[in-house]
């Protein structure tokens, strides 16, 4: 849901092209092209197109030519490995009517990145230092594939490798710096856009809970409501305004917000409950633990997804089958026959269970019914209990999610890091 209006003024544009039979067909997500868009957008560059063709000349030549037409820059990736099948330094050889010479810094780069790699340098990865003669050079140290610069007619093309780790450094170092300079020294007009991160409440719940826009919305802003299985993101953004500017109206819109929800947020832009969570858990100098059913492990995953997790996360128990519940979590027998797995007391048992076990400052547990079949009158599909067990206390809360198996499991690892999340925020206060 978008709220709000505005116009379109003078802003620096960009397009991403995207080249590879792979991408056409399926085989691979696009995911660079999102990486880019979203790292754009955050430095004031209006991304207008996003286009994917094959690995074939004619329609590389035809998406240039139309890209130049309303963009100031055309940032292209792939296609420019050391097989025959990577067409794109050819195809833009021909395009900018320029011819391939050898670059001496990349082929000293490339024979020092063979030698760090105890590696021979083929005949084939030494063709990577043939470059366009016209284009500048942007060094690529994740990689063997340097970037190219290509300024003609007021148009900036910029073509990358398509190995995201390597086309992000290329970005990073080389790319989103010059853009932004740019934009800073010429006074741009920008689109700017911050991120609110919310979870506990539904989408609707929020929207009730914030209000009238009108109250803190003109026609140079906007907000937007971006739901998913963990939580509401908001998104504010500012429209067509000087650079200088854009900061000072996102953090009168934030401070509106925060008056009106507050208490639902836990952070921004690309946080995640679990990176705030681990945060918390490290500042306090504790460790968790984790007995999972429903989730098959995925709470415990979403810990180690974060690097450095061995710091606080200790390790956990998959207890799938009743059986493992009793053995390895001492949850009683006659608990899960008087009270059935998804219950308050089992849940309590096992977050007890494995804290104990693991020796840990806390523990999470989850048991449910995640779907499609299982469900009963009292205890419907979604059906998920989650358990935190701490120091002082263990707090147990019933969930009803809903009935589709891969959205239950999802919104029980986010309701599981809320609890955690939250309880830390109480002991820190």
């Amino acid at each position: 849901m978008l709220i709000g209006v505005f116009l379109l003024l003078s802003m620096l544009t960009c397009s991403i092209l995207t080249i590879g039979d792979e991408i056409c067909i399926g085989q691979i997500v696009n995911s660079n092209a999102a990486w880019m868009a979203a790292q754009c957008t955050k430095i004031g560059c209006e991304v207008i197109k996003h286009v994917t063709v094959s690995d074939n000349e004619n329609e590389i030549i035809s998406e240039l030519e139309n890209l130049r037409t309303y963009s100031d820059f055309i940032l292209i990736t792939g296609g420019l490995g050391p097989t025959h099948d990577d067409i794109t330094k050819k195809v833009l050889c021909s395009y900018f009517h320029d011819e391939l010479i050898w670059h001496r810094p990349t082929l000293e780069w490339l024979e020092e990145f063979a030698h760090i790699r105890n590696r021979v340098l083929t005949d084939r990865n030494r063709q990577q230092a043939l470059l366009p003669s016209k284009c500048s050079v942007l060094t690529n140290k994740n990689g063997t594939a340097p970037g190219m610069l290509f300024t003609d007619g007021g148009s900036n093309f910029v073509s990358m490798p398509g190995v995201p780790r390597e086309m992000m450094y290329i970005m990073e170092n080389h790319v989103l710096p010059l853009i932004e300079k740019i934009i800073t020294e010429n006074g741009y007009e920008t689109n700017k856009y911050r991120t609110i991160l919310t979870i506990g409440i539904a989408e609707s719940d929020l929207a009730d809970l914030i209000g009238d826009e009108t109250l803190f919305l003109n026609e140079n802003t906007s907000l937007a409501f971006l739901p998913s299985y963990k939580g509401v993101r908001l998104r504010i953004g500012v429209h067509n305004v000087h650079v200088n500017e854009a900061d000072k109206l996102l953090d009168s819109i934030e401070s509106y917000l925060y008056l009106k929800a507050g208490k639902y947020f836990f952070g921004k832009n690309d946080e995640s409950i679990e990176s705030v969570t681990v945060r918390l858990l490290k500042e306090q100098g504790a460790t968790v633990s984790v007995a999972e059913s429903c989730t098959g492990g995925k709470i415990g995953a979403a810990f180690t997804e974060i690097a450095g997790s061995s710091i606080y996360f200790i390790g956990g128990v998959l207890a799938y089958s009743n059986d493992v519940k009793v053995q390895e979590l001492s949850v009683n027998a006659q608990d899960i026959e008087k009270y059935g797995a998804v219950s308050e007391q089992v849940a309590r048992s096992m977050s007890e269970g494995v804290r104990k076990k693991l020796s840990t400052t806390y523990a999470l547990s989850a048991t449910g019914t995640a779907g499609p079949g299982g469900g009963t009158e009292e205890k419907p599909v979604g059906t998920v209990w989650i358990s935190l067990a701490t120091p002082k206390e263990t707090i147990t809360k019933r969930f009803i999610f809903g009935n589709d198996r891969t959205a239950n499991r999802e919104r029980t690892v986010g309701a599981a890091f809320d609890m955690l999340y939250r309880y830390l925020r109480s002991e820190e206060k």
